[in-house]
């Protein structure tokens, strides 16, 4: 019984591959669905709850967290308000929880939540400075980007058990070091805006390689996203495009025009970007706006 359950879950991975192999062989082009209405201001990173049915905006200017209906992109909800100050990103870690970089308060603050529900849990303070990007693996160990400090800090039970990092251009360095993501080789991705460049770090802290030059081009990438294809998804801040690439980390497509502005194919400095299940939500930074984008292979 054990291994024919093995056995069912290898295959449903394979399947979900084979999927993204076959967008990206015949139909690698994201189209636009919709753009959000309600009141944002300077919308940061943004993430799925692990059902899929809310999506979490930390929007930096309103200093809170809002709720989304994830396909109508309708607020429902606001968490955090006269609680956080200037937060930059969310997660969920193992248990379900909402990991909230509070960067203006120097923590990460932790929501047990439910729908636009939160009830405050604890919070992780030590050695942080301006922290904008926070993550957590499976053995619940969560990691922490400080942008003031330029480096990257890793908690177990609560304390700080690692540190990554210093000001500068070098392989164990970072200037403002913005979003981190787990990817599903068990790589940490680190945004290195400073630096034009992505940095990968192994879960024990040690630096594997960078992703830059030539073939990314990035200007300031500040947020990104790994989906269940283990592709990576960058929000190239000030080319105001999101660059895909996919699990070989070889270029598949870009979001956006490259040119700053409000038409439907325009982004405008996005900082946030979620991806799942063949769609794409993106934090249109500068335009103050959430917007929803569908690969064309996965319309039905």
């Amino acid at each position: 019984m054990i291994f024919r359950s093995y056995l069912i879950g290898v295959f449903l991975v394979v399947i979900v591959m084979l999927s993204y192999h076959l967008v990206y062989a015949f139909g690698d082009e994201a189209m636009f669905l919709k753009a959000s209405s309600g009141t944002f201001n300077h919308p940061h990173d943004l993430t799925l709850d692990p059902s899929s049915q809310y999506l979490y905006v930390a929007d930096v200017g309103s200093h809170v967290v809002k709720v989304l209906d994830p396909f109508s992109l309708k607020i429902l909800g606001v968490i955090g308000k006269g609680e956080l100050s200037a937060p930059h990103d969310v997660a969920f870690d193992r248990m379900g929880r909402l990991l909230v970089a509070d960067s203006g308060n120097d923590r990460i603050v932790i929501y047990k939540v439910n729908g636009v529900n939160a009830t405050y849990e604890g919070e992780l303070s030590s050695n942080l400075g301006s922290p904008e990007g926070v993550t957590s693996d499976s053995r619940g160990v969560i990691y922490v980007t400080n942008a003031r400090l330029h480096n990257v800090v890793m908690f177990k039970d609560g304390k700080s058990i690692g540190v990554l990092g210093s000001h500068g251009a070098g392989a164990r360095q970072f200037v403002r070091p913005h979003d981190i993501e787990l990817s599903y080789d068990s790589q940490l991705y680190v945004a290195d805006p400073g630096n034009n460049r992505i940095q990968v770090v192994s879960p024990s802290l040690d630096v594997l390689g960078t992703f830059e030059g030539d073939r990314t081009d990035f200007h300031e990438p500040k947020y990104i996203a790994i989906d269940e294809g283990n592709w990576l998804y960058v929000a190239d801040q000030y080319n105001h495009q999101v660059k895909v690439f996919n699990e070989a980390r070889k270029y598949l497509a870009t979001i956006g025009t490259g040119k700053a502005g409000q038409e439907i194919d325009q982004l405008n400095g996005p900082e946030g970007v979620e991806a799942r299940s063949g769609q794409i939500w993106i934090a249109d930074t500068h335009n103050d706006r959430i917007v929803l984008y569908k690969w064309k292979m996965f319309e039905p």
